[in-house]
């Protein structure tokens, strides 16, 4: 079979880029206010118990990594899949150099801003070379936090290591073994984490940026990836069934500590549970007939979307600069530092895509054996036309024998 013409392309995956950005950014804003003026003034007047969930709430929210992690484990498997059926082999070098105009310029942008950060805010310098191999989570572990501008780079270091293997298990592993081998990555990720839980006193900083006890989610993408491009994975529950699943993991989400791990079954088990909880909610967003939230036309949270990795790398930088200025200027409004938040962060993310990040991304076009996404062009980051398609279909890619 021969892919000719069409792309690629997952009808709303950008929205779910985007709320997976957002919701990091969020934490990252909010804790970040809280830390710098020791409380959030405008809840003094709630409950403890309103409080407490509030800002239990937030924390959760860094259940946006994971989101990510599925999505690039989702979508990558899937193309590789294309990849291996158009050409009948994958390309691993071509997939690294792929990956290495996606994710290096932005990721190195932030490590060379290090330098500059240390030395006008007076922080710790980072372990330049842990970051130069993508080793930062390592350094996270070793030395502890360092620098607003490196710290939070831990999980595309994950994603990295994730991405060396990838394409070689796509490439080389007989199909029929990729759900096994996906399984026994997720295997040795649990027993990692169990082996942590028993044998160390503190292990929260391992279970949350060590490679070995975050691989598994991108392997649980893949697996799905894998399991719906040969049609062995359908949405097709009625609406009662989601309504009683979601309202479910509402309540769980609000309730429990997501990154909570001081115990066995803490470390262990129960990230799964949020995992593939988020895998159907996300996979019944977008693949289901008829989607609670059905999104037919392209909008501005599609257009945020194409945008989200800067969201991701640049938030802790602008959030910490309007913190110091705030400081200077004595002010502590909550409501002006949202609002400025959300103008310098949205300004700084479309600036970067469409003038440091979108030549990068012509030239990954350029080496790319199945085309996906959208056409990258100035006009890519404001909403688009779907050439006379809806987006109720999944994907547009048009196949000849």
């Amino acid at each position: 079979m021969e892919t000719t013409g069409k792309r690629i392309y997952f009808n709303n995956l950008d929205i779910l880029r985007f709320l997976a950005a957002y919701m990091v950014a969020l934490l990252h804003a909010f804790y970040g206010w809280k830390s710098h003026f020791n409380g959030v003034k405008v809840l003094n007047g709630l409950a403890a118990d309103s409080i407490a969930l509030i800002e239990r709430v937030f924390e959760n929210f860094t259940i946006g990594v994971d989101i990510f992690f599925l999505i690039s484990g989702f979508l990558l498997t899937y193309l590789l899949l294309a990849e291996r059926e158009k050409t009948g082999k994958v390309d691993v070098l071509r997939f690294y150099i792929r990956r290495s105009f996606r994710i290096w310029p932005l990721y190195f942008l932030m490590v060379l801003i290090g330098p500059l950060v240390t030395y006008f805010f007076k922080e710790q310098e980072p372990g330049y070379l842990y970051h130069f191999f993508f080793a930062g989570n390592f350094d996270l572990l070793k030395n502890g936090t360092k620098s607003i501008a490196t710290d939070h780079l831990w999980s595309i270091c994950i994603e990295e290591h994730y991405y060396l293997i990838c394409p070689l298990l796509i490439g080389f592993v007989p199909l029929r073994r990729l759900p096994e081998t996906m399984l026994f990555i997720c295997f040795l990720s649990f027993i990692f984490r169990a082996y942590v839980s028993l044998n160390y006193p503190d292990v929260s900083n391992i279970i949350y940026v060590h490679t070995l006890s975050r691989i598994d989610v991108l392997a649980i993408g893949s697996l799905f990836g894998y399991l719906f491009y040969f049609k062995k994975l359908t949405f097709n529950h009625s609406l009662a069934t989601r309504l009683i699943f979601y309202a479910s993991f509402l309540i769980l989400f609000v309730n429990v500590h997501y990154t909570q791990a001081d115990n066995f079954f803490y470390a262990t088990v129960k990230k799964y549970v949020f995992v593939f909880a988020l895998a159907y909610w996300m996979g019944n967003f977008l693949f289901h007939p008829k989607a609670l939230l059905a999104i037919k036309k392209k909008n501005l949270f599609h257009s945020f979307g194409k945008v989200t990795y800067g969201l991701y790398m640049f938030n802790p930088v602008i959030i910490y600069l309007i913190l110091k200025a705030f400081s200077a200027y004595q002010t502590e409004n909550f409501l002006l530092y949202i609002i400025a938040f959300h103008a310098l962060l949205a300004g700084i993310c479309f600036l970067s895509y469409r003038y440091f990040e979108m030549p990068f991304l012509r030239l990954k076009e350029k080496y790319a054996v199945v085309k996906s996404g959208g056409v990258v062009s100035p006009e890519s980051i404001q909403v688009e036309e779907s050439a006379g398609k809806e987006l109720a279909e999944p994907v547009l890619i048009q196949k000849s024998e």
